[in-house]
């Protein structure tokens, strides 16, 4: 049962996409006209079996609330086509930003973020080392241990084509995200009947995490129509803290025969070093009740680096004499993630 479980906090957030080259009515106009298209932002996904929503989107369902900032290159005509736009949520499932489709045959490279910040533009810089906006952004996570969001980063590209005296405006565009940070999270059982409903867990704080930084986002090969790829890089992280695991109160914790236990909270998104000398945390502190008598019990993995994109799943079973901890490492597989209608 549990096994099931990490599987599913580790899948692909999936979204739906489709061909570039549409040719149905409302996609197509005649050459020379002013019937300008909206670029919008449209998930279309199944409803999620458990959203872990602050820390970590990791269902099927790309949240309302996460606004994206975008930026774009004109291959065809080799132009900054628009600068960092932010595109939020507005009614008919759409993320709208007021721009529009060119009315001319075009091939149209993105670069995105989503969930950087708190307001989602604040923070981000969008092209500091190059002359052109879609090559590089720039986001400083000044602190993620309240904020506590997953931010992600995008391309993409659509391709606005010309048949006789007709334009064709591709109705999906599909964003595949990456994560820019690591994911850790607890699981909380009773190790027998015995021991079960007889003791509480309190909290669970991450010790000396980090939480701030800058990171650079790089798209390689924006002005091109195939081959792009994109990676982003940690630099200047600054302070560590202590951080308790968001959204969580004292809880019973029952036995289970099955094994599989509680989700506590939503888990802890932290900032990776790339040094592999530096700790990313250096323990973290279950504390406890027994009879109303509080424990604090703090456990020092030996392995306190964590990677980009990954998934650390925390397994703490409790026995009325001992703790028993295990720990695995899971891929936070890559988010397929937001399509680009036109309307």
């Amino acid at each position: 049962m549990k096994k099931s479980l990490f599987l599913f906090a580790t899948a692909a957030l999936v979204l739906a996409s489709c061909s570039n080259d549409v040719t149905i009515s409302e996609n197509t106009v005649p050459a020379g006209s002013n019937a300008q298209k909206e670029i919008a932002f449209t998930p279309l996904s199944n409803t999620p079996k458990r959203a872990i929503r602050r820390a970590a989107v990791d269902g099927t369902t790309f949240p309302t609330d996460i606004a994206m900032k975008v930026a774009a290159y004109d291959v065809t005509n080799t132009r900054d086509f628009f600068g960092a736009t932010t595109f939020s949520y507005d009614a008919g499932t759409i993320w709208k930003g007021g721009k529009y489709w060119p009315l001319s045959a075009a091939y149209i490279n993105f670069l995105a973020i989503a969930n950087a910040n708190a307001d989602n533009a604040t923070g981000v810089t969008w092209g500091t080392d190059d002359a052109n906006y879609a090559s590089k952004a720039v986001v400083v996570m000044s602190d993620n241990k309240t904020a506590q969001r997953d931010m992600m980063y995008a391309i993409g590209n659509g391709e606005v084509t010309q048949t006789s005296n007709a334009l064709s405006f591709p109705t999906n565009v599909p964003m595949v995200f990456k994560h820019a940070q690591a994911w850790i999270s607890f699981y909380a059982d009773a190790y027998d009947a015995t021991s079960g409903g007889k003791v509480t867990l309190n909290s669970i704080t991450l010790n000396g995490a980090k939480y701030n930084g800058t990171y650079t986002i790089t798209h390689t090969n924006y002005n091109a129509s195939s081959s792009q790829s994109v990676a982003g890089a940690w630099s200047a992280l600054g302070s560590t803290a202590d951080v308790a695991v968001p959204n969580w109160s004292a809880t019973a914790i029952a036995y289970d025969s099955e094994g599989d236990g509680v989700v506590v909270g939503d888990g802890l998104m932290i900032v990776p070093d790339d040094d592999a000398e530096t700790a990313d945390f250096t323990s973290f502190t279950v504390n406890y009740s027994i009879d109303g008598k509080a424990y604090n019990y703090t456990y020092t993995p030996a392995a306190k680096n964590v990677d980009q994109a990954k998934h650390y799943i925390y397994n703490i079973n409790f026995h009325l004499h001992e703790i028993l901890i295990s720990a695995t490492v899971t891929d936070w597989v890559d988010q397929t993630a937001v399509d680009v209608p036109i309307f």
